[in-house]
C-alpha cells in the first residue's frame, strides 16, 4: 500500500512486513519512522532494533546476516536501513536479494531521500508496494501547512490564533523542525497565557530555510511578498544564485512554449518537461498571467544574471534577481 505520511495513523504497522519511507522533509520523516517503530514495539513485534546507515563503514554482508540469522535475545526484530541516495543499479540488486529474506520474525524498514518514476518500475519497489507499506513524505504547503501549525499549537495547548500562525510561518516556513521547536519554546516559556505578538517575536530566533524551487514557485504564483522574503533569506544563507537562475530559465522557457502552443498540447508539454500534476495549475496560471513580452524580457534578464554569475559579481546577480522579482510580481505590474 502507498500512502502519504498524514495517513499513517490510520494504518496498523503490524499488517506489513516491510516499510519504505521516501522523502526529504527531515522532521516528518523522523516522526514517521518513530511512529512505525512505536507501533511495532507496542505490539511486541520489535523487541530488538538494528539500524544500518549507508556510510563509509557500511557492509552489505552485515545486514544480510542480520536478516537471515535468528536473534539470541528476542523473537521479533526490526531492521532499518537509511540510504542517503536514490538506489542505483548496484543498490537495487542488493535490495532485490535482501527482500527475499523477509520472514515472519523480521520486519524491514528502508528510508530513502526520494523516489523517481523509474524506481517504481523496479523489482525492489514493487515488493514494497505489494507486501509492505510505502509512505511518501512531502512538506505541507499552503492550507496544509496552516493546518499543520494549528495542530501543533493545539497539541501544546496553545491558542491557534491566526496572527500567531502568520508570525510563525513568516520566520520559520520551509524549516518544520525549527517551527516545531519554536512552538515548544513558546509553550515552555509562556504556557497558555501568551504575551503580545511583539514580545513573542522578540523571544524567538529566526530560522527560515527556503529552497530555490520555492522561490521559483512564489514568483510563478505572483506572490510578491513571499518572493522577496525567500530571496532575502537565500542570500543571507549564502545560497549560490546559479541554481536559482537555472530554475528560473527552465520555467520561463516552458512558459514560452505554453504561450506558443494551443491548450490541447499543454498536457504533452507538461509530460515532456516533467511537470507533475501538483504544479501544472501553477505553471498554467503563470503562462496566462504574464504576457509573452514579459516572459521574453524575463529570459533576457536571466541571461544578464547568468553573465554576472560567470563574472563572479555575486552582489550584482542578487540585485538583478531582486529586480526580476519586482518586475514580475510587484502589485504595480500589469499582467496579461
Amino acid at each position: 500500500m502507498r500512502i502519504y505520511a498524514d495517513r499513517l495513523s490510520q494504518q496498523n504497522a503490524a499488517n506489513y512486513s516491510c516499510y519504505l519511507i521516501a522523502g526529504e522533509e527531515p522532521l516528518i520523516k523522523i516522526e514517521t519512522i518513530d511512529s512505525i517503530r512505536q507501533q511495532l514495539q507496542q505490539q511486541g513485534l520489535a523487541e530488538e532494533r538494528l539500524k544500518f546507515t549507508f556510510d563509509a563503514d557500511f557492509q552489505w554482508p552485515d545486514i544480510f546476516d542480520a536478516m537471515s540469522e535468528l536473534s539470541l535475545f528476542s523473537q521479533y526484530r526490526l531492521i532499518e536501513l537509511q540510504l542517503d541516495r536514490v538506489p542505483d543499479k548496484a543498490i537495487q540488486n542488493q535490495l532485490d536479494e535482501l527482500l527475499l529474506l523477509l520472514n515472519p520474525e523480521t520486519r524491514f524498514l528502508l528510508s530513502v531521500p526520494k523516489l523517481t518514476k523509474a524506481n517504481e518500475k523496479q523489482n525492489w519497489y514493487k515488493l514494497f508496494d505489494q507486501q509492505g507499506l510505502v509512505v511518501m513524505i512531502y512538506p505541507p504547503e499552503g492550507g496544509q501547512l496552516h493546518a499543520w501549525v494549528r495542530q501543533r499549537l493545539s497539541q501544546q495547548q496553545l491558542p491557534a490564533d491566526n496572527d500567531l500562525i502568520a508570525l510563525l510561518l513568516h520566520y520559520y516556513e520551509g524549516n518544520l523542525l525549527a517551527l516545531s521547536q519554536a512552538i515548544s519554546t513558546i509553550a515552555l516559556r509562556w504556557g497558555q497565557q501568551l504575551p503580545s505578538l511583539k514580545e513573542i517575536e522578540a523571544g524567538l530566533s529566526h530560522a527560515n530555510h527556503f529552497s530555490s524551487f520555492q522561490l521559483v514557485d512564489a514568483l510563478l504564483g505572483g506572490d510578491f511578498q513571499r518572493s522577496l522574503l525567500i530571496i532575502k533569506q537565500l542570500q543571507l544563507e549564502g545560497e549560490e544564485p546559479t541554481l536559482i537562475n537555472w530554475g528560473l530559465d527552465k520555467e520561463f522557457k516552458l512558459l514560452q512554449l505554453l504561450q506558443e502552443q494551443p491548450s490541447s498540447h499543454h498536457s504533452s508539454l507538461f509530460k515532456q518537461h516533467g511537470v507533475w500534476n501538483k504544479r501544472q495549475g501553477l505553471v498554467s496560471s503563470a503562462a496566462k498571467r504574464y504576457n509573452p513580452q514579459q516572459v521574453n524580457a524575463a529570459r533576457m534578464q536571466v541571461a544578464e544574471i547568468d553573465k554576472a554569475i560567470k563574472q563572479f559579481t555575486g552582489d550584482h546577480a542578487w540585485h538583478q534577481l531582486e529586480r526580476l522579482v519586482f518586475e514580475l510580481a510587484s502589485p504595480a505590474v500589469k499582467h496579461a
